[in-house]
């Protein structure tokens, strides 16, 4: 029950002397209580002296206590966000272009679990994954696979096309795991500490230095 209800009860249950006194003595009761005791006098047909003019004042007063105290909810809401460090939106599109939609959606489903959105943040994994699929797929159905392939980087031309191709391709893929998932759960006028993108940037170009040996060391690298 609200403590609205609870005073309403309490009030009615009061003499009329003792809800006159309530009002006589406003500096020692709670706002809302004394305009509880003058709607309760007013509901027994009973006139308060400046009823209205203690109305309007009481009901100003509650509102300008109840703002306050949303502004402060804002105000620390606001605090807790800028506090928290995620990586941009801009460098989660960035990194998907460079390194596929998996890139991508890993950063996205990083800030995710940052913000305690864990449910959302392996719904972007499975969709970077699922998502991965459906392009492989795409790519064969559309004799695409070659040339997106690394043993197909034998001429400017053939990188270009590859590069064009990877990009649009993934960044298609990161703009569909925005809209469904990111978007949502983050407003684009929400404020955050932006993180840095250098390490998990290292981290990729490592992971591709290893398989670029390993193709290099099996004889599949093109070295022409």
């Amino acid at each position: 029950m609200s403590e609205e209800s609870l005073f309403a009860i309490k009030m009615a249950k009061m003499s009329d002397a003792e809800l006159k006194n309530h009002i006589a003595n406003k500096d020692d009761y709670q706002d809302f209580a004394i305009l509880t005791a003058v709607l309760e006098l007013e509901k027994r047909g009973i006139p308060v002296e400046n009823g209205e003019e203690i109305k309007q004042e009481l009901i100003a007063s509650e509102t300008t206590k109840k703002e306050t105290v949303d502004s402060s909810k804002q105000e620390n809401n606001s605090f807790s966000n800028q506090s928290t460090a995620l990586y941009s939106t801009k460098s989660i599109f960035i990194f998907g272009a460079l390194f596929s939609v998996f890139g991508g959606g890993i950063l996205m489903a990083l800030n995710l679990f940052q913000l305690n959105k864990k449910n959302n943040a392996f719904y972007v994994i499975i969709g970077s994954v699922v998502y991965s699929f459906i392009l492989n797929y795409v790519y064969s159905f559309l004799n695409l696979t070659e040339k997106v392939a690394i043993s197909n980087f034998t001429s400017i031309d053939a990188i270009f096309t590859a590069i064009l191709i990877s990009v649009v391709s993934s960044l298609t893929g990161v703009y569909f795991l925005y809209e469904l998932f990111w978007k949502k759960e983050i407003p684009s006028t929400t404020n955050y500490r932006n993180k840095s993108i250098w390490k998990p940037v290292v981290i990729i170009l490592l992971i591709n230095l290893v398989s670029a040996l390993i193709l290099l060391g099996s004889g599949d690298f093109p070295l022409k």
